[in-house]
């Protein structure tokens, strides 16, 4: 608890999870994981989102610029808090969005890796195919062909 009142301009909420909720400007915390080192890390990294402003992405790569950029952030108030910033967990974290945002732009047809061209849509340049995905990110990931160009 001593970590979150180094930060008293801030709001917290315990919750069972971390996250920080752009919306209600609250940052949700696990007060059981806390009491662990990848605990505060991972409090410190949803600090480092509001700290940052981000409050809200369009694009799937614009949330991993936002994560790679929450972590970077992180290892500057870890060290400014005098707690050990684990390289693999924090990598570990990076990769789960990373394989997020690959799953999502894989082509259901022919595995292409591609970008979105609209929120939540993509089109493969290889075979043509047109899927959506959910805006959700905790959702299981369910690509839905629309069409073939």
């Amino acid at each position: 608890m001593e970590l979150i009142s180094a930060f008293k301009q801030y709001r917290f909420l315990p919750a069972g999870y971390f996250s920080y909720d752009a919306a209600d400007d609250i940052i949700n915390y696990d007060p059981i994981r806390l009491k662990h080192p990848t605990g505060k890390v991972s409090l410190l990294h949803e600090i480092s989102h509001c700290e940052l402003g981000h409050f809200y992405y369009r694009y799937d790569m614009e949330l991993l610029m936002m994560e790679i950029a929450a972590w970077h952030h992180t290892k500057k108030l870890a060290n400014e808090h005098c707690i050990e910033l684990d390289a693999a967990y924090v990598q570990e974290c990076i990769d789960s969005y990373d394989d997020w945002v690959s799953k999502r732009g894989c082509c259901p047809e022919c595995d292409n890796f591609c970008l979105e061209s609209l929120e939540n849509q993509f089109s493969c340049f290889v075979c043509g195919t047109r899927w959506c995905v959910s805006s959700q990110p905790q959702k299981r990931i369910q690509r839905r062909k629309i069409a073939y160009i």
